[in-house]
C-alpha cells in the first residue's frame, strides 16, 4: 500500500461512522491532506444522529471544523452509477473521478466500481494503516478502534489486526 492517496479523499458514510464511533473523526482531518464529505454522506450522518446514534455527533461537528463538505457535479452519461450504488457512495465516487482523487469506502460495490474506473480506493482499515505508517497513531490504538468497530458497530474486517497489513 502506498504511503498516501491522490487528493482529495472522498469519505463515505461507513468510513465517517466508523471513526465517529471511536471519537476519532479529527484523526481523519489530520491524517488526510484534503478529506471531503459529499452532501449525501453528510445527510446520511445527520439522519443517523436524528435516529438516536449519538456517537455520530462528533462527525456532524467536524463538518464545521475541518472536514469539508463539497458538492460534486451532476452525473454524466459515462458515469451512470444510480443503479449500482447508494447516494453517498455514488456522490463520493463521482467526486473522486471528477477531481482525480481517492474514494474511501468499505462498500464492496463501490470498491469494485472504483477499481473498474481506475479510481484509487481505500477504506477504514487502509486509513488506520496509513495512520500507523505516518505515526499519527500506534498499532495498538488502531487495533482498539478496529475492535470497537467490530464489537459495537458490527463491522466486518478481513484482518484481526492492522499489524497484518503493515509490511505490505
Amino acid at each position: 500500500m502506498p504511503d498516501g492517496y491522490p487528493q482529495p479523499v472522498f469519505l463515505d458514510a461507513t468510513v465517517v461512522s466508523n471513526f465517529a464511533s471511536t471519537s476519532s473523526v479529527e484523526f481523519l482531518v489530520h491524517l488526510l491532506e484534503a478529506p471531503i464529505v459529499v452532501p449525501a454522506v453528510r445527510d446520511e450522518i445527520e439522519r443517523g444522529v436524528e435516529h438516536g446514534h449519538e456517537y455520530l455527533t462528533s462527525a456532524v461537528e467536524a463538518f464545521d471544523n475541518g472536514l469539508a463538505v463539497s458538492d460534486v457535479p451532476p452525473e454524466i452519461g459515462r458515469l451512470s452509477l444510480h443503479k449500482r450504488l447508494d447516494p453517498g457512495e455514488r456522490e463520493a465516487l463521482r467526486g473522486a473521478v471528477e477531481r482525480d482523487g481517492t474514494i474511501a469506502t468499505d462498500d464492496l460495490a463501490a470498491r469494485r466500481l472504483a477499481t473498474e474506473l481506475d479510481v484509487p480506493v481505500t477504506g477504514s482499515i487502509g486509513l488506520l494503516v496509513l495512520g500507523v505508517k505516518r505515526e499519527h497513531i500506534d498499532s495498538e490504538t488502531a487495533d482498539e478502534w478496529l475492535e470497537v468497530w467490530r464489537d459495537e458497530r458490527g463491522y466486518y474486517a478481513p484482518v484481526e489486526s492492522v499489524i497484518e497489513l503493515l509490511d505490505e
